[in-house]
């Protein structure tokens, strides 16, 4: 019989939904799928729960979806990842020595937070740890949205985590360093994917930036200068060349190029610190996702930014896709 899996991914800008089943001959199969928007307004929704609930509610309705244990993935902007690596101890004092490192690193009382932590070892034979901390309140406000939409949470996981899953069980073993680049609506995720070593950072530069930037461009509104990103935005080519005819889409892109180039010194940040702090190697290729990720353009720049190959993350190379599902 197969075995139904519920999953809940509640982003800053839209949340999605998924149902699978592990169909036998066949693996895993999605066999229902539907996303969102928030509606919510950048500094004047700063309690998103009420939107959460009704989004949440409106998806299960219109896609005749069954409420019930569900898997939920939060986003990386709301969680501090450590990396600590331990000293040589027996097994029986690793957890005595994780509590201790994660009191030490996490920035908050640990009373405070949820956390969790996963060992890693690495090519001279030792340990390392990660540490993954979430604070109580932000954990509380989203499971209780859930429930209150009628679901019941199961698992709580956060997004980079799930990449780093998602990418491991999609490509598998792959040769060298990927970094996967997750573009969102208030934060960029990029997450380190090589052999035994995971590394992931959030960086507060993503579409929200954009619209932000727009906003002073064109002296417009949130809602506005949403809109204008939604119509025009593409990044823009270097130098003096001109992309289109109409002066209008040149401001947009230009404006989206300069954020583009400012997320660009991040990730190029990210990767020398990775290479320096964690022994890591320079990243062989790039996968691309996240709903900002989409704008036309944004892979050729970071292609000719990086020096690396661009492509988009396919989430469906081991996973099958119901007949259901328009594709």
């Amino acid at each position: 019989m197969a075995r139904r899996i519920l999953t809940l991914n509640i982003g800053s800008s839209q949340i999605s939904m998924a149902e699978f089943a592990t169909v036998r001959g066949v693996g895993l199969e999605m066999l229902s799928y539907a996303t969102a928007p928030l509606g919510l307004e950048p500094g004047k929704d700063s309690d998103p729960s009420a939107y959460i609930v009704s989004t949440i509610r409106d998806i299960l309705r219109q896609n005749n979806m069954t409420p019930g244990p569900v898997m939920v993935s939060i986003s990386g902007k709301d969680i501090f990842p450590r990396y600590v690596k331990l000293p040589p101890v027996t097994s029986d004092k690793v957890s005595d020595i994780v509590y201790y490192e994660a009191q030490q690193n996490v920035p908050f009382p640990i009373e405070e937070v949820v956390w969790d932590y996963q060992l890693i070892e690495n090519e001279e034979g030792g340990q390392s740890v990660m540490l993954v901390a979430v604070k109580q309140e932000v954990v509380k406000k989203l499971t209780d949205s859930v429930e209150a939409a009628g679901l019941t949470p199961m698992v709580v996981d956060v997004a980079p985590m799930a990449l780093y899953n998602l990418c491991r069980f999609n490509y598998g073993d792959r040769e060298g360093c990927t970094l996967i680049m997750d573009m969102g609506a208030r934060s960029t995720n990029v997450v380190f994917v090589e052999q035994k070593k995971i590394f992931c950072r959030s960086i507060p530069l993503a579409g929200y930036t954009i619209t932000q930037e727009l906003m002073k461009e064109f002296d417009l509104g949130f809602k506005e200068a949403e809109e204008l990103k939604l119509a025009h935005a593409f990044v823009a080519f270097g130098g003096v060349i001109e992309g289109s005819e109409s002066p209008l889409v040149n401001r947009v892109s230009k404006t989206v190029r300069n954020v583009m180039t400012k997320l660009h010194a991040e990730i190029t940040r990210s990767i020398n610190f990775y290479r320096s702090q964690q022994n890591g190697s320079k990243p062989v290729c790039l996968l691309l996702c996240g709903g900002s990720a989409t704008m036309p353009a944004a892979d050729s720049f970071l292609r000719e930014k990086l020096g690396i190959p661009v492509e988009y993350l396919n989430p469906f190379q081991s996973v099958a896709v119901s007949e259901r599902i328009p594709a």
